[in-house]
């Protein structure tokens, strides 16, 4: 089967591509890059000029492109994205309801949204991770993880496991952040919704609180716009920026906590001043390094962001993926995929997280054995391979 692959140097590009080719289909790619999400002239034409120089069967992006299905409406072909951003704001696009769209979520309460719209093939799909490239870099192919030797080991370096790691960014720069104004008795109402959403895990009822009369005294002070046609309200846009400033105050107060009793890395590009107690990791590239620092680290932490309301976030996946041991934040779709205290552990409040981090610090065999128990499940569930076959399959571009 062609394929042709519209890239936005995702990080998840060359481990889709090798994963197709590896299945033994013919992958084109095209990363003219996207101006227009709607109308890209110049992308239009790149997609087209590959169509025409060799026929495509169906064309396959991360997250949706309005101007991708466009075109393979034009040319009859299915058009599949897989998505895993939340929320992902072309989904609100009109060209979401076309009838060559093949639409794989992440995240449940996202794709029960597209089918409330009447998206006619939209599928739950959670991400994957590829485990085949990450047991040839990590050198654990054959083995379980508790016979090896860590990678750190194994290179003859000194360097020394961390305790507890975190890779990922403070969203200190988020948009409720750069309001330049809002009336008191706005901003307290606001601060008070966000305050109790930070001490509760598993729902999200944000958006629930935001009364119509809150949303238009907002629209007021703050500007936030779609293009026209779409269909997020108002609601959706500022339930958005408030999970954004919910998600950097948390990983903020979090972090900080952990970093007064344990030895804290943090891996990010973001102000590491915001927690002053963690050691600076710096910047990790995803394909060569992250793996090895989750590979390294005693404990791996996953606080998710509050517009993932369901879903398992990718980088819960990397995680398990490269062998390390995982413990995130309460979350529905992790906790009905896997196991808490066999797999991976979960916490339910501030409190938890730091007695659980003291727990497992102390008990290396168990955290061992979860996290080798973790590795075996993804590798059975959640491995490139079977995502990918399986995906093609709904969508109806197999052959037999």
């Amino acid at each position: 089967m062609r394929i042709l692959y519209y890239t936005w140097n995702e990080n998840s590009r060359d481990d889709m591509v090798s994963t197709l080719q590896m299945l033994g289909h013919e992958v084109t790619i095209c990363s003219e890059p996207c101006c227009d999400y709607e109308n890209d002239v110049e992308l239009v034409a790149s997609l087209e000029e590959a169509m025409q120089r060799q026929p495509m069967d169906c064309l396959f992006s991360f997250n949706f492109f309005p101007v991708l299905t466009k075109v393979a409406e034009k040319y009859k072909r299915k058009y599949i994205s897989w998505i895993y951003d939340c929320p992902h704001w072309t989904l609100y696009s009109p060209a979401v309801i076309n009838a060559n769209n093949y639409i794989f979520v992440f995240d449940r309460r996202q794709y029960q949204q597209l089918k409330d719209l009447g998206v006619q093939h939209c599928y739950h799909f959670p991400m994957a991770v590829n485990t085949t490239r990450l047991e040839i870099l990590l050198g654990q192919s054959g083995q379980s993880l508790d016979d090896m030797e860590s990678p750190s080991k194994r290179n003859g370096q000194a360097q020394e496991s961390q305790e507890v790691s975190f890779v990922g960014s403070l969203y200190e720069n988020n948009l409720y952040d750069r309001v330049n104004y809002l009336p008191e008795y706005i901003r307290g109402y606001l601060s008070g919704i966000m305050e109790v959403q930070e001490r509760i895990y598993g729902y999200n009822f944000v958006g629930e609180l935001l009364t119509d009369e809150m949303i238009a005294q907002m629209e007021q002070f703050i500007s936030m716009d779609l293009p026209e046609g779409y269909f997020a309200r108002k609601r959706e846009l500022f339930t958005s920026m408030l999970n954004g400033k919910i998600t950097s105050s948390e990983r903020i107060h979090l972090l900080g906590q952990l970093s007064e009793y344990f030895n804290l890395t943090l891996y990010t590009a973001s102000d590491i001043t915001k927690v002053p107690g963690a050691k600076p990791g710096g910047v990790v590239d995803y394909v060569s390094q992250m793996p090895k620092v989750f590979r390294n680290s005693k404990i791996n932490l996953n606080i998710s962001l509050r517009s993932i309301q369901s879903g398992i976030p990718l980088r819960a996946l990397d995680i398990l993926g490269a062998g390390g041991f995982l413990m995130s934040n309460y979350q529905p779709e992790l906790a009905e995929y896997f196991e808490d205290g066999k797999e991976l552990v979960l916490y339910t409040s501030a409190q938890d997280l730091l007695e659980k981090t003291a727990y497992y610090l102390a008990h290396e065999e168990e955290r061992r054995a979860i996290a080798n128990a973790g590795f075996k499940k993804v590798k059975q569930l959640f491995s490139y391979e079977v995502r990918v076959e399986e995906m093609l399959r709904l969508a109806g571009v197999l052959r037999v």
